[in-house]
């Protein structure tokens, strides 16, 4: 399960575009939206993310997928943080979605559990290798709160692990459907098939991940973990 994440600064987010067409640029957005270091799935968080409405357009989304005509009290007890690619084409919450409305939500890299001997978890820090901007795929729908105003909610897909992710979530052996940045634009395409998603839902390539290993402050309640010293490695 992936439900913790680190976002781009803002000096970073731009990022995004760098495989783009730069004949697009002057269509490129980002709106504002606040950036973390480590922020958690349960706590319904907005973190930039980009629709199939708008593919060059970069805006907070809330990450707890929501059907358009739910509502808020009745999706509390379900898990919508993140979706199985194995079942997102007949899972009631997701089919009417999954070809429609696909999305990347933009991210510095996510954080996963280890389990140890001892039953407790040892947290990880995973991201892109190379340091550039790291891309999930998404489900999304276009929700209406109950005072009327308009929020886009997301669940990230997930796939089985590839070989490192095996190796550190060790437990349930899954991990988020990594979308890299030449395969954006791609993604985000109204034409694709149900089977060209279906042959994409993958475990991706090893070398394209790297991880290490942070401090166990990342669980503690009431510790400051939205600093950069949540992400640093230790032995």
């Amino acid at each position: 399960m992936c439900n913790r994440v680190a976002t781009p600064q803002q000096d970073e987010i731009h990022g995004y575009f760098d495989k783009i067409d730069s004949n697009l640029s002057d269509l490129q957005k980002v709106d504002p939206y606040e950036a973390f270091y480590h922020i958690t799935a349960f706590t319904m968080p907005p973190v930039p993310f980009v629709g199939m409405s708008d593919p060059l357009r970069i805006s907070p989304a809330m990450w707890k997928f929501i059907p358009e005509r739910a509502t808020l009290e009745a999706y509390k007890q379900y898990d919508t943080c993140n979706a199985k690619s194995e079942e997102i084409f007949e899972k009631r919450t997701y089919k009417d979605y999954i070809m429609k409305m696909r999305g990347l939500v933009v991210l510095k890299g996510f954080y996963e559990g280890q389990e140890q001997p001892d039953k407790t978890s040892q947290p990880y820090f995973i991201y892109p290798a190379n340091g550039e901007i790291l891309t999930l795929g998404c489900v999304y729908s276009d929700w209406v709160d109950a005072e009327g105003k308009p929020v886009r909610t997301f669940s990230i897909i997930t796939t089985d692990a590839n070989k490192m992710m095996a190796e550190i979530h060790n437990k349930k052996r899954r991990m988020p459907l990594v979308v890299p940045p030449e395969k954006r634009m791609w993604w985000l395409q109204p034409e694709l098939t149900k089977q060209d998603l279906q042959e994409y839902f993958v475990p991706y390539p090893d070398d394209y991940l790297t991880a290490h290993k942070v401090s166990r402050n990342l669980y503690k309640r009431g510790f400051d973990n939205n600093t950069p010293a949540v992400q640093a490695a230790i032995e």
